[in-house]
């Protein structure tokens, strides 16, 4: 949370949200194992990197689209949400199409930062998120 975006009393939302941020953050925790088989030739399917790069076809996805637009699309802390989550699909795309490639040190680098980054930024989020809805496990 930046400094100027403070929790105060007043910014608390308390929502039933139509989502198990649970649930999604481990799909997308399970996005690294899948990416690194990948990158080490260890897995025979196609996954194509312009599938992945489909932000809006996960479950979180769908949600940042429909319901968590209209609940808390007017909160900053959603708009980093969005852009996190975006940015992790990217990133899953760009990686597939390095190991595709057989660009496997590209591929792996980028793995460890820019997805990991991008991943990281979007448990922030989802935590800020659940602090201001109620919604903390």
């Amino acid at each position: 949370m930046l400094m100027s975006e403070k929790v105060h009393a007043a910014d608390f939302v308390p929502l039933n949200l139509s989502i198990d941020f649970t649930a999604v953050l481990m799909q997308h925790m399970e996005w690294r194992e899948r990416l690194t088989n990948h990158i080490r030739g260890a897995v025979a399917d196609e996954w194509a990197a312009r599938d992945a790069t489909q932000y809006d076809r996960c479950d979180l996805g769908r949600w940042l689209r429909s319901e968590g637009h209209s609940q808390l699309g007017h909160l900053p802390v959603f708009r980093r949400l969005e852009m996190a989550h975006a940015e992790f699909h990217y990133y899953a795309g760009a990686i597939l199409a390095k190991a595709l490639l057989k660009e496997v040190a590209q591929a792996d680098e980028m793995l460890k930062n820019e997805f990991s980054q991008a991943t990281r930024r979007m448990l922030i989020a989802i935590n800020e998120i659940n602090e201001l809805t109620g919604k903390v496990h």
